[in-house]
């Protein structure tokens, strides 16, 4: 093969590594002394509502069975939730934060205590860089 082929088909690999979007893993259930889940990946999207909730959309689901294994009593595995009311400083540091990691594309990490009109309760969130 020519160097200029090699060279060609170098730069296009390194084009699609570097544009193919980052795929999270399934959030996963941990039995501890104190049971969690935790998330790390895209910020699929963000929901807030009059009802005072803010929704966190995870890149790839949970599994239900992964969560009630823990003792977690959930019926949506898309999402995980933030009562505003709960902890409103938490809330306001927790939604910017995950507009700040979906705006730069950068991955978050949360983990996520109890449940909340059926999706897991987040208490916690970081951004580390990619």
């Amino acid at each position: 093969m020519s160097r200029r082929i090699l060279l060609f088909l170098s730069l296009l690999f390194l084009a699609v590594a570097t544009s193919t979007p980052i795929r999270a893993a399934t959030p996963i259930c941990h039995s501890t002394p104190h049971n969690y889940c935790q998330y790390h990946g895209m910020v699929k999207s963000i929901y807030v509502n009059s009802g005072n909730i803010i929704l966190l959309y995870f890149d790839t689901p949970l599994h239900i069975n992964s969560a009630s294994s823990v003792g977690f009593n959930v019926s949506f595995g898309e999402a995980a939730a933030i009562y505003i009311n709960d902890n409103p400083e938490f809330a306001n540091l927790f939604y910017s934060t995950a507009l700040a990691a979906q705006a730069s594309n950068q991955p978050v990490t949360i983990q996520m205590r109890g449940e909340h009109s059926g999706y897991l309760k987040i208490d916690r969130i970081w951004l580390s860089k990619q």
